[in-house]
């Protein structure tokens, strides 16, 4: 009886609903303050919340996280940074829902609410480092020739973010250093942009401030738990030899 009591607590710690609830609150004064639309405080919301179920490795946070690419894209588009929108609903969309497939209708779908950990090889490392000013210097290019604001950094934050949206659906641990450097080329970007238009994408730097904060949070938090995950592998491996 105890024990079925502990499974159902709620997924976050105190200090974890203190995050969400200050920054819930912060999102919803500044959106009344600049009068941003329904969309964008819905949508910087959602994106809250996908990430913090990711966090606790959730399989039903790319849901939320679907519904966030989907608006933010929309926005995105609207304020001219075409970098963002097309990265979201051309790249992120799709495999948030291909994720969504995987772990909810395939044949190959588990029980399980939450999924495992892995990690980026050596090799892995070195496509990293060779990906990014590959996608940036082509992808910068592209950007300049549609006119988009700030083209190059754009790219830079796309690269970022495609390697973060494929090592997230893949349950990465390296996923966070890399959704870091995502947040932080946002904060460059949507600041850019606060000083140049006013009030104009002031939620998603406010957003990617505190993106910055959850993802430092998540990539320690998954350190541990990826620690005794492999812990577990290996007592599991050592009683399989003894028997």
């Amino acid at each position: 009886m105890n024990q079925e009591k502990k499974s159902k607590l709620p997924i976050f710690n105190l200090f974890e609903w203190i995050i969400a609830l200050l920054s819930l609150i912060t999102f919803i004064t500044l959106g009344i303050i600049y009068h941003s639309s329904p969309f964008e405080i819905i949508s910087v919301i959602l994106g809250l919340f996908a990430a913090m179920l990711n966090m606790k490795r959730k399989k039903y946070a790319f849901i939320v996280y679907s519904l966030y690419v989907l608006i933010y894209g929309i926005m995105s588009l609207l304020q001219k940074q075409y970098g963002e929108g097309i990265l979201n609903l051309a790249f992120n969309l799709p495999v948030y829902l291909y994720t969504v497939y995987r772990f909810y209708l395939s044949k190959k779908k588990t029980k399980e609410e939450s999924f495992s950990i892995s990690n980026l090889s050596y090799k892995g490392y070195i496509i990293v480092l060779l990906f990014v000013p590959v996608v940036t210097t082509g992808y910068g290019f592209l950007l300049s020739y549609l006119d988009s604001k700030l083209p190059f950094l754009n790219a830079l934050a796309t690269s970022f973010a495609l390697l973060s949206c494929y090592l997230a659906s893949k349950g990465n641990l390296s996923q966070w250093i890399f959704w870091i450097c995502y947040s932080s080329s946002l904060v460059a970007i949507w600041t850019i942009n606060y000083l140049e238009a006013g009030e104009t994408g002031l939620l998603y730097l406010v957003l990617n401030g505190v993106y910055i904060f959850l993802n430092t949070y998540s990539f320690i938090l998954w350190i541990k738990d990826y620690k005794k995950q492999k812990e577990e592998i290996n007592k599991a491996k050592e009683i399989s030899i003894e028997e």
